[in-house]
C-alpha cells in the first residue's frame, strides 16, 4: 500500500516537472528512477543510462524534426491520424498565458443581479436571509 502511494506521488511530482519553470530545478532521471523502483521493476533493466538516453534524445529530435519538414511538404490528405508520420501524436499546442489553451473564457467579473449583462432572474430572499 505504502509504495502504491509512493508511485503516485511521483507520478503527479513527475508531471509537476514537466512545467518548464520546474523542469531546470528536477534530476529526472533519478525521479523516473524511483517511480520504476516504486512500481517493483528493476530500474537498471529498464532505464537508459545517461549516455544511451542522450543519444535516444538525439534520435528523436531527428525524427521531429523530419515530421516537421515532411508535414510541411504534405499536403494535409497524406497525414497520418495521428497528425505525425509513423504515428507519433503532435506537438502540443500553445497554452497561452492562462495555461488552459489560450481561450479567454472566463476573463472579466461576473454579472450581478440588476446589472445590465445579468441575465438570470432575481430570487425572493425569505425571512432568514
Amino acid at each position: 500500500m505504502q509504495k502504491e502511494v509512493r508511485s503516485q506521488r511521483l507520478t503527479m511530482f513527475l508531471q509537476t516537472a514537466q512545467n518548464p519553470a520546474v523542469a531546470p530545478f528536477v534530476k529526472i532521471s533519478k525521479l523516473v528512477s524511483e517511480l520504476a523502483y516504486s512500481l517493483d521493476l528493476d530500474p537498471d533493466e529498464i532505464l537508459n543510462d545517461p549516455e544511451e538516453a542522450a543519444m535516444m534524445a538525439q534520435i528523436i529530435g531527428m525524427q521531429n524534426a523530419g515530421q516537421t519538414n515532411s508535414e510541411e511538404t504534405q499536403p494535409t490528405s497524406q497525414q497520418s491520424p495521428m497528425g505525425g508520420v509513423q504515428g507519433t501524436p503532435e506537438q502540443p499546442q500553445e497554452l497561452g498565458v492562462t495555461g488552459t489553451g489560450g481561450g479567454n473564457i472566463g476573463i472579466g467579473n461576473v454579472p450581478v443581479a440588476g446589472e445590465s449583462e445579468f441575465s438570470g432572474t432575481p430570487r425572493a430572499v425569505g425571512p432568514t436571509g
